[in-house]
């Protein structure tokens, strides 16, 4: 049976994390023209585990994944999936986007960033945060969230000590986030409808930009070691260096929303899912005979997640290990 903890005053606020990167300016792009064209790959059945099947909305949900578990976040419930072990539930108002920490889930709830031990238990107050935020994102113990004011401006926020502290005030509409240390990084469209990717420290300065670019804002950004985003219109996987300066295509005539990336780049396609190599190679297709659509992706090493909106109003959350890594540790 699925165990429950109920929790209490339970509130979602998110902070940020980045380092220096001097003067804000335009990156020099070097785009490579010879982006791995995706083919077929290699097709591989598999029959996944359904960890979490349940009546709730698949959109809007956060799926994270750690080297011993992943997690399922939603507005209402949070839900930890370890190896060989029961799904585990605790029910509370985590509001838009809670985001997991080591040991933490993190969430915005009456004014405040709040955190709750993923264990279960009493949720604790981590700073005073009036506005409620668009989005929240985590990387190892720091959090940093996108808020917009009632004035439309978007901002970007970490916590400092017991306070949450501004870092960048954008200059037009921020459609992604992403976090890695100490770098917080945001795609930004402009008012002539160009946009561009910019990373801000977390310790404050002055935010460092590429150049602007036409089209399609980014839905997602993925930080690794590198910055990852799918370009609806080109239908390409771009891989861009921490700093901004560098820029790829990884593959080409691909589709890949969401998307994860571990050692490999994991794309969600309408019959399954793709595994793209580092060289941008397809190293295997996995088709999924479920039905649904792919709402969130997550990867480890060992494991590959994925959440899915399978009708009928509910949500599924399944499994597979990945390259026999799980059973060898």
């Amino acid at each position: 049976m699925t165990t429950e903890v109920k929790l209490t005053a339970l509130a979602c606020f998110i902070l940020t994390c980045g380092v220096g990167c001097g003067e804000s300016s335009s990156a020099t792009r070097a785009e490579a023209d010879s982006g791995a064209v995706a083919s077929p790959g290699a097709v591989t059945r598999v029959t996944p585990t359904r960890l979490l099947s349940v009546r709730g909305s698949a959109y809007g949900a956060t799926l994270a994944a750690t080297d011993d578990s992943g997690y399922l976040l939603t507005e209402t419930a949070a839900y930890r999936f370890g190896q060989g072990e029961t799904p585990a539930r605790w029910l509370g108002d985590f509001g838009v986007s809670p985001a997991s920490m080591p040991g933490q889930i993190v969430f915005w709830s009456e004014g405040a960033v709040r955190q709750v031990p993923v264990s279960g238990g009493e949720a604790t107050r981590l700073a005073q945060a009036l506005e409620r935020p668009q989005r929240i994102v985590s990387s190892g113990d720091q959090v940093s969230w996108l808020s917009q004011a009632p004035d439309r401006r978007f901002s970007i926020h970490t916590l400092d000590g017991s306070s949450s502290r501004l870092v960048h005030v954008a200059e037009g509409y921020v459609g992604a986030i992403a976090m890695n240390d100490e770098h917080i990084y945001f795609a930004e469209r402009a008012p002539d409808r160009s946009w561009r990717l910019g990373v801000v420290p977390r310790s404050g300065g002055a935010a460092h930009y590429t150049r602007p670019k036409r089209g399609r804002l980014p839905a997602q950004l993925v930080q690794a070691e590198s910055l990852y985003y799918y370009d609806g219109p080109s239908s390409t996987v771009v891989r861009t260096s921490p700093d901004l300066a560098n820029e790829e295509i990884l593959a080409r005539h691909v589709i890949c929303s969401p998307m994860a990336v571990a050692e490999s780049v994991y794309c969600a396609q309408p019959a399954g899912l793709l595994e793209i190599g580092s060289d941008g190679g397809v190293q295997r297709t996995i088709p999924l005979e479920s039905g649904g659509t792919i709402t969130a992706v997550a990867a480890t090493i060992t494991r590959l997640f994925w959440l899915t909106d399978i009708g009928g109003g509910q949500l599924a959350v399944d499994s597979i290990p990945l390259s026999g890594k799980e059973t060898a540790r």
